[in-house]
C-alpha cells in the first residue's frame, strides 16, 4: 500500500479511506490503533497513526542526534533538496496523485477544494525560494549562517538555540505549514504536532521533503496527544494565545494571532479599492491570520460598511465549485456558536449591513453543510466583537475618530491604510501593538515570508553568542 495514497482506488470521499501515518523520521507508523476522521456525515475519511509517549520519545532522541549532521549539509546541496521536494509537490500536483489526500482535507476541513490546491502550490512555491526566505533572516544576509555560525565582520557567533523545535500545527488554512518550514529550512529537526482537522497537508510536505532525499531524523510527525513531544523538544512553537503552561517562557514561541484591521479617513476610497479589500477579508476563505477582521472608520461608517457588504457578496457555493471561497462548518454546532455569538451582538444594536444589502441571511445550508455567509457587521468600537477574528469571512466596521486610530489599532498584525495618508502610516508604524503597516497602492500587500511576520522566526532559533578562540596578550 502507498501511504497518503486511497487504500481501494476508487473517486468518491468516504468510500476511499486515505491513510496518514506518524513518522518517526523516514519510517511511517500507523500504530496499533490508528484514529479515524470523519466527515460531516459521519463518514470514514481517513485513517491516521497515532504514536504513545515512547515512539515520541525516539522521535525526539533522533531530532538531537540529527541536529549536527544538517549543518554539515553544504548549502547548494540543501537547498537544492529543498527545491526538489517543492517540485515533488507541484508535479503530484499536476497528476493528481494527491487528488484523494486533498478531497480529505476538504472533507474534514470544510475548505473549498480549489482553495486547498491553491495553497499547497503557494506553499510549494515558498518552499522553493527559502534561500532567500531566510537570507532575509539572518543577521549578515546570508545562507551560510545557519549553517556555519559565523556572521560576517562580526567577532559574535549565530548558533542554534536548542537542538530540536516542536511545531503545533492549525487547522486553519493549508498554507500555515510554512512556519514549520521555515524552521526545517533553518536547519533544525522539526518535532511535528499536526491538528485533528488536518493531517494531511503536513503529511503531503514530510512525504514529498523524504522523497527528495531530507535526512533520516530532520523531520518527525505526531497526530493526536503530543503532550511528551512537546515536553521533550528544546524549543516549542504554539499557534495562538494558550500555549501548554509546561513549556519555559524562554522556549516558547507563540505564532498565528489574527487581529488584522483596515483604517479609512474621510476620503472615500475607489470602487477597485472595496474590490481589494473584500479580498483581504476572503483571502484563504476568511480563515488567515491576515484577513481583515475589523475597518475603522473616521468618516461615514454606514456607508462604508454598505460599500464593503456589496464587495463582499461572495456566493455560498459547493465545496468543490471551482468558484467557492465560502468555508463550511463540518461541525454543525461550531456554525451555530458563532451564528449565536453575532444575533446576540445584533440583538445589541449591531446592524447586519450584509443583511440589508444582500437579503441573504447568516445562516445557509447547502448539500448537507452548515455555513455563515460573509458577514459585514456595524459596531460600535466598544463591542467585543470589534476587530474579532472568526473562521469565515467576517468583518466588523466601527466608526473611530481620527485622533483615536492609533489606539484602535493597538494589538493588530497589520493594518492596512489605502489611500495617500503618509503621516497615518507612521504614527501606525510608531505604535508598539502593531506588527506591520502596509499604505497607498500597497494597502493589500498580505503576507510574504521575506517580510516580519510577529517578528522574525530565525531570531527565535538563533542566539547571537561571543565565542573567543584566541589567547588575549598576556601581562
Amino acid at each position: 500500500m502507498t501511504v497518503g495514497a486511497p487504500v481501494a482506488p476508487a473517486d468518491a470521499v468516504g468510500a476511499d479511506e486515505i491513510v496518514v501515518p506518524a513518522q518517526v523520521g523516514a519510517r511511517a507508523v500507523l500504530g496499533s490503533a490508528p484514529r479515524t476522521l470523519a466527515d460531516a456525515a459521519g463518514r470514514a475519511v481517513a485513517s491516521v497513526g497515532v504514536t504513545g509517549r515512547l515512539v515520541q520519545f525516539q522521535m525526539a532522541d533522533l531530532a538531537g542526534r540529527t541536529a549536527a549532521m544538517l549543518r554539515k549539509i553544504e548549502d547548494d546541496a540543501w537547498f537544492g533538496l529543498l527545491r526538489g521536494a517543492a517540485d515533488l509537490v507541484r508535479a503530484d500536483l499536476a497528476s493528481g496523485a494527491n487528488a484523494g489526500l486533498l478531497r480529505a482535507l476538504s472533507a474534514t476541513s470544510g475548505l473549498p477544494l480549489h482553495r486547498i490546491h491553491n495553497g499547497v502550490r503557494t506553499v510549494a512555491a515558498d518552499l522553493a525560494r527559502m534561500d532567500q526566505i531566510l537570507a532575509a533572516q539572518s543577521p549578515d544576509g546570508s545562507v551560510a549562517a545557519y549553517r556555519t555560525g559565523e556572521v560576517a565582520g562580526r567577532r559574535w557567533r549565530w548558533l542554534p538555540a536548542g537542538r530540536s523545535v516542536f511545531v503545533r500545527v492549525p487547522a486553519n488554512f493549508p498554507t500555515i505549514v510554512v512556519e514549520w518550514l521555515q524552521a526545517l529550512a533553518a536547519r533544525r529537526p522539526v518535532l511535528l504536532g499536526t491538528s485533528p482537522a488536518d493531517p494531511f497537508t503536513s503529511h503531503l510536505f514530510a512525504d514529498a521533503l523524504y522523497r527528495a532525499g531530507l535526512p533520516d531524523g530532520a523531520l518527525s510527525m505526531a497526530h493526536g496527544d503530543t503532550a511528551a513531544l512537546c515536553r521533550m523538544a528544546d524549543q516549542v512553537l504554539w499557534p495562538g494565545a494558550d500555549p501548554p503552561a509546561e513549556v519555559p517562557p524562554g522556549a516558547l514561541k507563540t505564532y498565528h494571532f489574527g487581529r488584522s484591521k483596515a483604517v479609512l479617513t474621510d476620503a472615500d476610497p475607489g470602487p477597485d479599492d472595496w474590490a481589494r479589500l473584500a479580498r483581504m477579508a476572503t483571502h484563504g476563505c476568511g480563515r488567515l491570520c491576515t484577513n481583515l477582521s475589523g475597518l475603522a472608520v473616521s468618516g461615514d461608517a454606514r456607508a462604508a460598511a454598505e460599500q464593503l457588504a456589496r464587495a463582499l457578496a461572495v456566493p455560498v457555493l459547493p465545496l468543490d465549485a471551482d468558484r467557492a471561497l465560502v468555508p463550511a462548518f463540518p461541525a454543525r454546532a461550531r456554525a451555530d456558536e458563532l451564528a449565536r455569538l453575532i444575533e446576540q451582538e445584533i440583538a445589541a444594536g449591531a446592524v447586519d449591513v450584509t443583511l440589508a444589502v444582500t437579503g441573504v441571511p447568516l445562516r445557509v445550508d447547502l448539500d448537507g453543510l452548515a455555513y455563515l455567509r460573509p458577514t459585514v457587521l456595524l459596531v460600535e468600537a466598544e463591542s467585543p466583537l470589534w476587530g474579532m477574528e472568526l473562521p469565515f469571512p467576517f468583518v466588523t466596521v466601527a466608526k473611530i475618530p481620527r485622533s483615536r486610530l492609533r489606539a484602535a489599532c493597538a494589538g493588530s498584525l497589520i493594518v492596512a491604510v489605502p489611500g495617500d495618508e503618509p503621516d497615518l502610516v507612521e504614527q501606525l508604524a510608531e505604535e508598539p501593538g502593531v506588527d506591520k503597516v502596509f499604505g497607498g497602492a500597497d494597502f493589500d500587500h498580505g503576507y510574504d515570508p521575506v517580510d516580519p511576520h510577529e517578528g522574525y522566526l530565525a531570531d527565535f532559533l538563533f542566539h547571537k553568542k561571543a565565542v573567543l578562540t584566541r589567547a588575549g596578550p598576556t601581562t
